[in-house]
């Protein structure tokens, strides 16, 4: 069965009301988080109606029977292939009814009023084509989730290791604009996090939804730069706010510590379409070089030799230096129970 005909046969079985908010959520072996993320939706979306459509991605943890037989009232669709992030999604948009669409991912707590307040963010301003929570991490502490679009030398100024993006918060190379303008303000962004992003229905509609060439990573980066394309604006809304497990289904990999949770090999790979897109092919070996030149010298400057040299800041310097070169060289093996 192909993907559209799967949507068609979903499509059959629902009562075609519109809600106010369609939840799509993309699953791949997360069982229990994705049982708290769905739990917590009710209170999230206060006076809002809600539908809530999960894809499961073949996963083998037992996540679509949970689903079945806890949440009834979900929408729920068993891919027949792991149709990776970006087509899941995709499947979900084409049976979404909502006004509005808010992609979130199973590994996320949704905080009392959060739907709400993002829906009153787009309500109050026709401007606005897609917003972000503020995202917490499991601790309470605040995680980085407002950006700008990558440029030349965003990958030596923002993901070295030097630290110059909090140095130099307002250059155009440093990606977090949390470094300029904190946690609590609400403000105008360029790309958001894909961990909860709502859209309006008429953003997706004039700027497509995600591009499946972008397996995992990286495709909300290029569907926000989309969007702004087409003249919509984005925003961060701190007054809204989610809590965010990073990483859960790729966590159990090696090497996922030096980059937070990800996969090591996808995320190198993704981000070089992206760079691909964005700068060209001249600009995509600049930009590849100045990020290898970065944490080059983020090894450097801690070696043992050195004062305040910070062993751990090197193995993660070595091995962003090592998927730089080699980025389908090395699969990372899952880690023993």
């Amino acid at each position: 069965m192909t993907v559209h005909a799967m949507a068609q046969a979903a499509e059959r079985q629902f009562h075609p009301t519109q809600p106010d908010v369609s939840v799509v959520i993309v699953s791949y072996n997360t069982r229990d988080l994705l049982r708290e993320a769905l739990a917590s939706l009710t209170a999230a979306a206060g006076p809002r109606t809600l539908e809530t459509i999960v894809v499961d991605n073949m996963s083998k943890d037992g996540s679509a029977d949970m689903v079945e037989r806890e949440f009834p009232e979900v929408r729920l669709i068993r891919a027949e292939r792991n149709l990776g992030f970006a087509g899941a999604n995709n499947l979900a948009f084409d049976l979404a009814r909502g006004r509005f669409l808010y992609c979130l991912n199973p590994d996320t707590v949704s905080h009392d009023g959060s739907i709400d307040t993002l829906v009153r963010v787009l309500e109050e301003d026709p401007r606005i084509g897609y917003v972000g929570p503020k995202l917490l991490n499991a601790d309470g502490t605040h995680q980085l989730s407002a950006y700008r679009f990558h440029r030349l030398f965003s990958g030596f100024v923002s993901w070295s290791m030097l630290g110059l993006d909090g140095r130099f918060p307002h250059s155009p190379h440093a990606l977090s604009l949390h470094h300029a303008y904190g946690c609590d303000e609400r403000i105008q962004t360029e790309w958001l996090l894909g961990a909860a992003i709502l859209a309006r229905r008429e953003a997706i509609e004039t700027s497509g939804g995600y591009d499946e060439r972008f397996f995992l990573y990286a495709e909300e980066v290029e569907w926000c730069q989309r969007m702004h394309e087409r003249g919509w604006i984005g925003c961060y809304a701190p007054e809204a706010i989610v809590t965010h497990i990073r990483g859960a289904s790729t966590s159990h990999l090696d090497h996922t510590h030096a980059f937070n949770g990800h996969n090591p090999r996808l995320l190198v790979e993704s981000h070089r379409k992206l760079a691909r897109r964005t700068l060209g092919p001249v600009g995509l070996v600049l930009s590849q070089a100045s990020h290898l030149a970065g944490v080059a010298l983020a090894w450097m400057r801690n070696l043992p030799v050195l004062p305040g040299a910070n062993a751990e800041k090197r193995r993660k310097a070595a091995l962003w230096m090592r998927y730089l070169l080699f980025p389908s060289s090395f699969r990372p093996k899952a880690k023993r129970a």
